[in-house]
Parts: structure tokens; C-alpha cells; sequence
């Protein structure tokens, strides 16, 4: 349980937290404090790192995915161009085959068309056009389109016009209301004029074209300049599914567009035997479907990775600072004994004047017994006076007080307590220390002045520590006085501050250079002579008032004396009243004492 110091009134002013609760929850702080140094180390970098790799290979993968894609839609641009250029070179050869007579004979035809499929089953019919556009002949499976006139027909007029002797139609109804697509060559040698005509089957077209996939679900057709598709088995669904793919351009590009609701990955390359677009497309999900794959994996391993450096560092914090605290409790330990030791050194330079002041109260129980004595001795004829034994009964009560009292106070400094800090009056600290060195001071002939402040706020300081710090600077200023050899004069003042109170102890004594200033604090330097000081005391007392979160200040003039001021935090309640209490100080005055 945390202790507690009576304030004016009666109340009760709260000590705060041990310093093992303090401690721990500074070593608390602290591990969290490393914790998230070390992870933030660690971890920015992987992360950092992760994200780096993660985006370039994504990046790598997308183009990786993109070029084949390219690549298989170029290689099927090429098989569909040679297939179509198979299939002039096919209704070009039965032109000039030799078979043909113009206007054919009974059969010719048949003969022709069984030659053509031989050679390719795609071929649906075969039929030979007069120059002025008229079916003539034909062999397949719609003979009533003999004698119909397709001199309007866009293919017939492009054969016509245009100087290329061969053509291919996109798919369409024609007369027959069946989707086909044509391949015409016009004759250019004898008899010209007259076209040979040849239907190529779209649904073997459509399963050709799409018989090369970059992956499941991919899907290629063939699209014209206005994005109608050119292998679908029902042409009537064509303007409902055109298919954006740009202006013809020699460069094959994949881009990303979504059809009906569906992000795909596409791909158009212009064949070079038909104002057709080859068009290759998968799905994005089923396309990037590896990235997807990867990255559950790069996941995966980064968060067992953050695992790993997340045991790492939890574990090594608390090992780390298991060490630390280890290390400072021992230190602190040591600083204790150090601390216990000097004040027993201190207590030694007291010993010589407390001895003598003790003499005093045993020379005159020393006394007072040897008249008793000799007033009960038969032989000196002394008549004992009970009155008189009676006073010298008290006179050796009142000595064996004082004994008990110098002595009493001499055990206090040298007793062990518990090193906690609780708010404490200073005033009433500073006064209990001078006590102990008054007779030594009147023995001196030091003159002491004492300037309180009533009403200091409270500080937060270990006593006995405190008693220690005071008691070593007086033994010096007696020290530096004496060294000089003159009147002595050693005055202490405490003042308010808004944030605590402060101590100043100042003497006349000889005083320190400034090269002496500069080393007092440094452990075991002195300028006593050997035997005279350890040189640990002004350090030991810099080291206790900075762990009060204090300091200790000093001035000095060579032949004119020194001055320490020690300023001391307000406990958490005086502190909040410390402005308020400040004006009504400065008010009040302060108490002047000799």
C-alpha cells in the first residue's frame, strides 16, 4: 500500500505509487516502447519491400500474360489467313482446272464440287456466274437459286470494280436466309468476266477459328470493321454483340474491356487476306488467375514472416529488458550501500564532536555520584540529606537525557529505512540535521542563520537520503570554515518555488576555484588531505537529489565562501496548489532565526 503524509487540517496527502510499482511500470513502458521500435524497424522494410516486389512482379506477370496472349492471337491470324488463302486458291484452281466449260455441260458441276470438298470439307456449294451476274450453273444443296440475279450483291459489285480477282464476303443471309460467307474469283483469261463461286460453312469456319485457346474458358472469333462477329451460328444475335477492337492497324494490342457485365482480357489482330479482326479473349479473373495464385503465396509467406519477427522481438524485448531491470536493481542495490556507507562516513566525522559532547552529561553523572558517595561514607562523618540526594538524583536524570538524546540522534543517521520517497516537510527535514550539529557549530564559533519560508509545498524525497545530503553539505561548509580560520558564519534558506521548494546552505569559508567547481561532483575527488575524506560525498549527494528529479546548484568565491542550492520537486497535490500558495508566501514573510 502506498503511504501517506498528514497535511494541515487533517488531510492526507497522497505518496503515490512505490518505487517497485513505479519501476515496473517504467520497465513496462519501456519494453512497449522497444516493441514497437523494433517491429516498426523490422517490419517497414518487409512491407516496404513486400509491396515493391509484389507490384513489379504483377507488373512482369500482367505483361508476361499480355504477350502470349498476343502471341497465340498472332499465330491463329496467320492460320486463319493461310486457311482463307487455301480457300481461293482452291476455287481458283477449279476455275482454271480445264473441267469448266463456259456454259458448263450436264454434271460438270457436281464432278467440280465433289473435286472441291475432296480437298476441303468446308465447301458447302459451288456455283458459276455469266458476266452480267447471273447464277448459270450450281451444284449443292439449294438448286433454286439457278437463274437468280446477283449483279447487286456487294460481292459481285466489288469483283467487278476493284482490280483483285478474288473475294470473300463477311457472313450473311443472302437469298438462301442461311448464314454463309462466299469466296469468288473472277476469270481473267478467256471468256472473261464469268465468276466462280464457292460457300464456305460457317460453323466449321467458327469451330477453326476458335480451335487454339490461351486458357480455359478463352474464347477467339472473328469480328469485321464494324465489330460484328463473323462466326456466330445465329447472325441474328450480331447487333447485339458487336465488339469494339479499334481502327485496323498493323501492331496487335491486348486491352482489357467488359462485354455484358464480364471484365475481359482481349486481344484483336487484323488478318491480311480480309478486312477481318482475329479476337482472342479469357476472362481477367481466369487470365490473371497465376497473379492471383502468387500473391496467396507471397501473402502467406510475409505473414509468417511478420510471425516470426513478431516472436523474435516480443521475446527478445523481454529478455532484453528482464537483463536491464536485473542490472538496475543490482546497480541500485549498490547504490544503496554506497549511499548507507557514506552517510556512515559521514557519521564518523560527527564522532569526535558527539563524543565530546557526550562527555559533558557523563562528567556530571560523574560528579554527582562521587559526592553521593562520599555523603554515604561513615568515615567522613557525612549525615546523608535526602533533599539533597533527591537534586542530585535529577541532575544525573537529566544528564543520562541529554546522553540519550545525542546518542539517539547519532543512531538515526546511521540506521537503514526504507529507501520510498513520500512528501515531506523540508523545513522540518533541514532543522532535524542542524540539531545534531549545533553544539559542534557553537563549539566552532560558526554563527547560524536560519531564513524558512513557512508553508513550502510539500516534497517528494526518501528523509533519510535527504537528512544524508543535508548533513554532508554542512560538514563541509565546517569544514571550509575552519580552514580559513575566521568568524565563522553559515546561513540556510529555504524559498517556494512554483514547481517545489529549494535549499541554499552558504559559508564564508575559504571557498573553491573554478578548476575545483568544475571536479566536486566526480566521484572520489577531495581536496581534504589522506585520511580526512573519501572525495564520494558531494558525488553521492549529486546522485540523490537527481533521483528526487531535483538538482544541486553551486557558487564560490575563492576567500569568500560557497554556496549550494538544492531544488526540490513539489509532491503531485502541493504542486497543484504551488501558484496559489506561491503569492500567499511571498506575502507572509519569511522566518529569520540565529
Amino acid at each position: 500500500m502506498s503511504k501517506g503524509f498528514p497535511a494541515p487540517g487533517g488531510a492526507t496527502v497522497p505518496a503515490g505509487p512505490s518505487p517497485d510499482a513505479r519501476g515496473r511500470t517504467d520497465f513496462g513502458r519501456l519494453r512497449t516502447k522497444l516493441r514497437w521500435q523494433l517491429l516498426v524497424a523490422y517490419v517497414t522494410p518487409l512491407l516496404l519491400l513486400a509491396a515493391y516486389f509484389h507490384y513489379a512482379y504483377v507488373d512482369m506477370m500482367q505483361e508476361s500474360i499480355r504477350r502470349h496472349l498476343v502471341s497465340v492471337a498472332e499465330n491463329q491470324r496467320n492460320t486463319v489467313d493461310l486457311f482463307l488463302r487455301e480457300r481461293v486458291s482452291g476455287v481458283r484452281r477449279a476455275l482454271y482446272s480445264g473441267m469448266l466449260t463456259f456454259p458448263p455441260g450436264p454434271g460438270v458441276m457436281d464432278r467440280l464440287l465433289e473435286e472441291m470438298r475432296t480437298a476441303s470439307r468446308t465447301f458447302v456449294d459451288v456455283g458459276l456466274f455469266s458476266p452480267d451476274g447471273k447464277l448459270v450453273a450450281y451444284a449443292g444443296p439449294e438448286t433454286s437459286l439457278v437463274g437468280r440475279d446477283y449483279s447487286s450483291q456487294a460481292w459481285f459489285r466489288r469483283l467487278r470494280e476493284e482490280p483483285q480477282d478474288s473475294v470473300i464476303s463477311d457472313v450473311y443471309l443472302g437469298f438462301r436466309g442461311k448464314p454463309h460467307f462466299i469466296v469468288a474469283v473472277r476469270q481473267s483469261t478467256d471468256h472473261a468476266g464469268w465468276v466462280l463461286r464457292a460457300s464456305v460453312d460457317p460453323e466449321s469456319f467458327a469451330e477453326f477459328v476458335a480451335s487454339s485457346y490461351l486458357l480455359a474458358d478463352a474464347e477467339a472469333f472473328i469480328v469485321n470493321v464494324a465489330g460484328q462477329r463473323q462466326t456466330l451460328r445465329d447472325p441474328g444475335t450480331a447487333a447485339s454483340e458487336l465488339v469494339a477492337v479499334g481502327a485496323r492497324t498493323a501492331e496487335t494490342v491486348a486491352s482489357e474491356a467488359t462485354t455484358g457485365g464480364t471484365e475481359f482480357l482481349r486481344v484483336a489482330a487484323w488478318l491480311t487476306e480480309h478486312e477481318w479482326a482475329l479476337v482472342v479473349q479469357v476472362p481477367r479473373d481466369r487470365a490473371y488467375a497465376p497473379i492471383a495464385q502468387t500473391r496467396l503465396i507471397v501473402g502467406a509467406m510475409v505473414l509468417v514472416a511478420l510471425l516470426v519477427i513478431v516472436g523474435v522481438v516480443l521475446r527478445g524485448t523481454r529478455k532484453l529488458v528482464a537483463q536491464l531491470e536485473a542490472a538496475i536493481e543490482a546497480q541500485e542495490s549498490l547504490r544503496h550501500q554506497l549511499f548507507n556507507a557514506a552517510k556512515l562516513a559521514s557519521v564518523g566525522e560527527m564522532a569526535a564532536g558527539v563524543a565530546h559532547e557526550i562527555n559533558n552529561p557523563l562528567a556530571i553523572v560523574y560528579e554527582e555520584a562521587s559526592m553521593m558517595t562520599d555523603m554515604l561514607d561513615p568515615e567522613l562523618g557525612g549525615k546523608p540529606d535526602l533533599d539533597d540526594f533527591k537534586e542530585r538524583l535529577d541532575a544525573i536524570r537529566d544528564a543520562v537525557k541529554r546522553g540519550r538524546t545525542i546518542t539517539g540522534k547519532l543512531l538515526a543517521f546511521a540506521r537503514r529505512h526504507d529507501p520510498d520517497p513520500e512528501p515531506s516537510d523540508l523545513n522540518l527535514l533541514v532543522s532535524r540535521v542542524l540539531a545534531v550539529k549545533e553544539h559542534e557549530y557553537e563549539l566552532a564559533n560558526i554563527e547560524v542563520v536560519r531564513e524558512f519560508t513557512p508553508d513550502l509545498p510539500r516534497v517528494m524525497v526518501n528523509r533519510n537520503l535527504l537528512d544524508q545530503v543535508v548533513l554532508n553539505l554542512l560538514n563541509n561548509a565546517h569544514d571550509a570554515i575552519v580552514a580559513r580560520g575566521c568568524r565563522g558564519r553559515l546561513s540556510l534558506r529555504t524559498t517556494r518555488r512554483e514547481d517545489g521548494a529549494t535549499l541554499e546552505i552558504g559559508d564564508n569559508g575559504c571557498g573553491m576555484t573554478p578548476e575545483v567547481m568544475a571536479k566536486i561532483f566526480f566521484p572520489f575527488f577531495t581536496t581534504k588531505g589522506v585520511g580526512k575524506g573519501t572525495g564520494l560525498g558531494l558525488s553521492i549527494s549529486h546522485g540523490i537529489i537527481e533521483s528526487f528529479g531535483g538538482r544541486i546548484d553551486v557558487k564560490s568565491r575563492v576567500d569568500e565562501g560557497s554556496t549550494f542550492t538544492i531544488f526540490l520537486p513539489a509532491a503531485a497535490a502541493d504542486a497543484r496548489a504551488g501558484g496559489k500558495a506561491e503569492l500567499d508566501g511571498r506575502r507572509g514573510g519569511a522566518e529569520v532565526g540565529t
